[in-house]
């Protein structure tokens, strides 16, 4: 069993769609913002260290997010 899975998560203010990662039900991960709702064929691929301010904002904001899609 793979820990590690995939949400889509559109922030209710601006609207910007994210793809997190979570591994072990622990929020590692934030690319973004995507231009569709579309979890990319591969999330695993994408660049979610370039972006450590963006998971900060991400957890300090949670209640703002909706969760769109997961895998």
């Amino acid at each position: 069993m793979n820990p590690t899975t995939y949400r889509v998560v559109r922030h209710d203010g601006s609207g910007e769609i994210w793809v997190l990662r979570v591994e072990a039900e622990t929020l590692t991960g934030a690319f973004g913002p995507l231009p569709t709702r579309e979890l990319p064929s591969e999330p695993g691929d994408l660049m979610y260290e370039d972006h450590p301010d963006d998971l900060e904002w991400i957890v300090r904001a949670w209640e703002h997010f909706e969760v769109l899609a997961s895998a």
